[in-house]
């Protein structure tokens, strides 16, 4: 998102403030390129580009909760939730978006000093089928008030092979 004087005098002065979503991006490099069209026949397009790394606010694996399986057996994955130290928190609520074919549980666990959750997610769709959700994860945190865990269902007939 990008906020600036919409027309500066020739010789003026102007401030350009751009601010990027870093959401996805924690633990990674990240490059955004911007252009600013100008009338200065020299110059008619100026190039900037704003990169850097971006800070972990939290180690989560995996990522993603994929249950996949046979119909009618139990499904279910633990997702680890270690908080940075420069970005401590606590969970204070779990929701999820849909809830209608997983169940889930948060523990809070304590690894050699430091504060850790997990996160279990399990399969509760009877019969075979594919389904989305998110679980919303309410943190204390001012920088991350919440974290989105995707889970992903491909619930198959039992008699199939997996599918892809």
């Amino acid at each position: 998102m990008a906020s600036y004087p919409r027309h500066i005098p020739a010789g003026g002065e102007g401030t350009i403030k751009i601010k990027v979503n870093t959401s996805g991006y924690g633990g990674r490099q990240i490059k955004k390129n911007i252009s600013v069209i100008t009338d200065d026949p020299q110059q008619p397009q100026i190039n900037l580009v704003i990169s850097g790394k971006v800070n972990n606010f939290a180690v989560i694996s995996p990522r993603f909760a994929r249950l996949t399986g046979p119909a009618g057996k139990p499904l279910k994955v633990d997702v680890d939730i270690a908080p940075e130290d420069q970005y401590p928190f606590k969970i204070l609520n779990v929701t999820a978006q849909n809830g209608a074919n997983i169940k889930y549980r948060l523990a809070r666990k304590n690894s050699q000093g430091h504060e850790r959750y997990v996160l279990t997610v399990e399969n509760t769709k009877p019969d075979k089928g594919r389904y989305a959700d998110t679980i919303l994860l309410q943190t204390d945190s001012k920088v991350k008030p919440e974290i989105e865990i995707r889970v992903y269902g491909n619930i198959f007939d039992p008699q199939q092979k997996k599918q892809g």
